[in-house]
C-alpha cells in the first residue's frame, strides 16, 4: 500500500508539473498575441482618425483659420473622441490647434520624433511622455498634404492608461481561462495518477464488498492481464451469487404479490401460537392499525402472540385450536365459523372463516425465542368476506317477505268480496254485488300488474348481459307511449308534452329495457300528477367530455305531488311506497322504481331523481351511445 501511495504521488505530481509548464507557455504566448494585436489594432484606429482629421481641415488648414481650427477640434474631441487628443501641427513645427490645451503655451513640435517620421514617410507613431499634459501617451501623426508640398501634420493621441484599462479586459479573460486551465491540469495529473494505481484498490475494495453481502459492487475490467484476469474471476463469482439471490428474491416476492393480492384474509400462526404472516386483507377485513403490522407483507408480526395481534376471541380459538377442541375435525384440526363485524365507517361485515394445521419448514420460526430447525405443524386461517352473498341472502329473504305481503292483501280483499257474494242474494241487492265484483276486477288486476313487474324485475336481473343495444327509432317509441297512456291521460285531463331537442332521431339502446324503464316513469307521472296537470318527456344528446363519449339524456317531468327528500333515497327499492301513494287511490305495486334502476343499470346508464313536495318529480336517465349511434342519427 506504500509503495502504491508513493507511485500515486510522483505520478501526479510529475504529470501536473509538465501540464503546468506547457500551460504557461501557452499562456505567456497568448498574452503576448494579444497585447501585440492589440497595439497594431490602436495604431490602425488612431491613424484612421488621423486622416479623418485632415479629411475635415484641409481646406482651412492655414495659420489665419488657427482659432477657428482649434474651435472645431475641441468640439470635435468632445463629442466623438473624448479619450484621444487631436493636435494640428504646421510644417515649421508650431501648433495650430489642439483639442486638449491652449495651442498658443506650447512648444514647437517639429522636433518629435512622429512628427518627423510623418513628414518623410506620411505617417509615424512613437509611446512616450507628453511634455503638455505630463503622463505617458501614444501618438500616431498622419501629413497634410504631399511630400514636396506639406501643409501640416495631424497628430491624434491616446492616454497609455486608456489603452491599458481596454487591455485590462482581454488579459483578465486570459487569465481567467489560465486558472481554469491550471485546475484542469491539476484534475488530469489526479485523474492520471488513480488510472495507474486504482485497478488494485478497486479489486481489494470489490472482494470485500462481496464478502460482505453487497452483490451490487463489479469490478471494472479493462484490458487482458493478470490483474484482469483476477477482476475477470471475482466478476464471475458475484454473478453466481446474484443470480442465486434473485431467484430466492423472486420467489419471495412472487409469494408476497400473491398473498398481497388475495382477497381472501390469510393469517399463519405457529404450533406454540405465534405469529408467521398475516395479508393486507386480513388486517383490512379485522380493522387491525397495529404500528408492526405496516408491511405489505405483514411478515413484521413474526413472533408476536396470536392474542396481541388478533382481537377476536372466536380467531383466536381457531388459530390455537387443536383436535381435542370442540370444532375441530380429528383428521385435520379443521374449524369452521362466521363472524359479523360491525365496523364505524364501512359498515357491517360478515365473514367465512376457516382454519387448518399446515405443514411449516424449520429454521425459521422461533419458538420462543429459538429457532427449530424441524418442520413444524402450524395453523393456517382464511377469512373470506361473504357481506354481499350475506346481504343476497337477506335481501331474497326480504323479498319473498315483501311479495307474499304485497299479494296477501289482494288477496284478502278478493277472498272477502267472493265470501261476501256467496251470502249475498244478488237479484235484491245488485248494487252491492257490483261493488263487491269491482273490487274483485281491482285487486285482480294489481295482482297482474305486481306478478307482470314481478317476472320483469327477475328477467333485468337474471341475464342483463342478453339485452343488448340496437338502433330503435326514439320519436316512435315515445308516440307509441303516448298512444299507450291516452286514456289514462285525457281521464285524468293531463297535458303531455314530448320534446324530441335532437338532431336524429334514431339512438342506440336495448328497446325492452328502454320500454319499459320510460313505462314506469310516465305511469308514475300520470299516477301522482293531479288533474289538470302536466306530463313532460325531454330528449337530448349530450357531447363528448374528455373520456366520456356521446350520451342519450332522456328525463320524465311532472308538477305532481312530489317526493319528500327523506323519502327520496328509498323509493328505488323493491316494494317500498311513499306514504301519499300508499294511502292514495291509485296505489302502485311498489316495484316501478325498481324496474327502473335495474333496467337502466343493465343498459350501462345513471338514474337521477329531483323532486320537492308539491312541485313535481323528474328522473332522469343518462345512457351511453356507442360510436354507430352518430351514423345512425346522421342517416335519419
Amino acid at each position: 500500500m506504500l509503495t502504491g501511495r508513493h507511485l500515486f504521488v510522483k505520478l501526479f505530481l510529475g504529470n501536473a508539473l509538465l501540464m503546468v509548464l506547457v500551460l504557461g507557455a501557452c499562456i505567456w504566448s497568448i498574452v503576448r498575441y494579444v497585447d501585440g494585436a492589440r497595439a497594431d489594432e490602436l495604431t490602425e484606429h488612431l491613424k484612421t482618425r488621423a486622416e479623418t482629421v485632415c479629411y475635415l481641415v484641409r481646406d482651412r488648414f492655414e495659420p489665419d483659420h488657427g482659432p477657428e481650427l482649434d474651435a472645431f477640434i475641441k468640439g470635435l474631441s468632445s463629442t466623438t473622441a473624448g479619450d484621444m487628443r487631436i493636435t494640428l501641427i504646421l510644417p515649421d513645427g508650431r501648433v495650430l490647434a489642439d483639442s486638449q490645451a491652449n495651442p498658443r503655451e506650447m512648444g514647437n513640435h517639429a522636433d518629435r520624433q512622429e512628427i518627423r517620421q510623418a513628414f518623410m514617410n506620411g505617417w509615424g507613431k512613437q509611446v512616450r511622455s507628453s511634455d503638455t499634459l505630463g503622463h505617458r501617451m501614444k501618438y500616431v501623426a498622419v501629413r497634410l498634404g504631399s511630400l514636396e508640398n506639406p501643409l501640416g501634420v495631424i497628430r491624434v493621441a491616446m492616454s497609455s492608461t486608456t489603452i491599458m484599462e481596454r487591455s485590462e479586459a482581454v488579459q483578465r479573460l486570459v487569465w481567467t481561462v489560465g486558472l481554469i486551465g491550471l485546475a484542469t491540469v491539476v484534475v488530469l495529473a489526479f485523474g492520471l495518477a488513480r488510472l495507474w494505481s486504482e485497478p488494485i484498490r478497486r479489486i481489494t475494495r470489490t472482494a470485500y464488498d462481496v464478502s460482505r453481502g453487497d452483490l451490487s459492487a463489479r469490478v471494472q475490467v479493462r484490458g487482458d492481464d493478470e490483474l484482469s484476469r483476477l477482476a475477470r474471476a471475482i466478476n464471475d463469482m458475484r454473478d453466481h451469487l446474484a443470480w442465486q439471490m434473485a431467484t430466492i428474491d423472486r420467489q419471495r416476492r412472487t409469494s408476497d404479490a400473491l398473498l398481497a393480492q388475495l382477497h381472501e384474509g390469510v393469517i399463519v400462526a405457529s404450533p406454540k401460537g405465534r405469529m408467521i404472516l398475516m395479508n393486507p386483507a386480513a388486517r383490512k377485513m379485522l380493522g387491525l392499525e397495529h404500528p408492526c403490522m405496516n408491511d405489505e407483507r405483514g411478515s413484521a408480526v413474526e413472533g408476536m402472540l396470536v392474542e396481541e395481534c388478533v382481537a377476536k376471541h372466536e380467531l383466536q380459538r381457531m388459530l390455537l385450536c387443536r383436535e381435542e377442541e370442540p370444532g375441530a375435525l380429528a383428521d385435520s384440526g379443521m374449524a369452521e365459523a362466521r363472524l359479523h363485524i360491525q365496523r364505524p365507517r364501512e359498515g357491517p361485515l360478515s365473514i367465512l372463516a376457516r382454519a387448518w394445521d399446515i405443514t411449516l419448514p424449520g429454521g425459521n420460526h422461533s419458538e420462543g425465542g429459538a429457532v427449530t430447525e424441524q418442520p413444524v405443524v402450524g395453523r393456517l386461517l382464511v377469512l373470506t368476506d361473504i357481506t354481499q352473498l350475506t346481504e343476497a341472502m337477506q335481501i331474497k329473504v326480504d323479498f319473498a317477505a315483501n311479495a307474499s305481503h304485497e299479494l296477501r292483501t289482494p288477496l284478502s280483499a278478493i277472498r272477502a268480496a267472493v265470501e261476501t257474494l256467496q251470502n249475498c242474494d244478488l237479484s235484491e241487492d245488485a248494487t252491492s254485488a257490483r261493488h263487491f265484483i269491482g273490487m274483485i276486477d281491482k285487486h285482480s288486476r294489481r295482482m297482474e300488474q305486481m306478478v307482470r313487474d314481478l317476472l320483469d324485475l327477475s328477467r333485468i336481473e337474471t341475464a342483463p348481459a342478453q339485452f343488448q343495444p340496437k338502433g330503435v327509432n326514439l320519436r316512435g317509441l315515445l308516440n307509441e307511449l303516448n298512444e299507450r297512456h291516452a286514456e289514462a291521460l285525457a281521464n285524468r285531463r293531463i297535458e303531455w308534452k314530448c320534446d324530441l331537442l335532437m338532431t336524429g332521431e334514431m339512438v342506440m339502446v336495448n328497446p325492452y329495457l328502454l320500454r319499459i324503464t320510460l313505462d314506469n316513469l310516465i305511469d308514475n307521472a300520470i299516477k301522482f300528477t293531479e288533474p289538470g296537470g302536466r306530463v313532460w318527456v325531454g330528449c337530448r344528446n349530450l357531447p363528448v367530455e374528455g373520456d366520456v363519449g356521446r350520451s342519450l339524456e332522456i328525463a320524465v317531468a311532472d308538477n305532481g305531488i312530489g317526493i319528500a327528500e327523506e323519502e327520496q333515497l328509498r323509493v328505488f327499492e323493491r316494494f317500498y311506497q311513499v306514504e301519499r301513494a300508499r294511502s292514495g287511490s291509485l296505489r302502485g305495486t311498489g316495484l316501478g322504481l325498481a324496474i327502473v334502476r335495474h333496467a337502466v343499470a343493465a343498459m350501462k346508464g345513471t338514474v337521477r331523481l329531483q323532486s320537492s313536495l308539491g312541485n313535481g318529480t323528474t328522473v332522469t336517465i343518462l345512457l351511453p351511445q356507442p360510436a354507430e349511434s352518430a351514423t345512425l342519427a346522421a342517416r335519419s
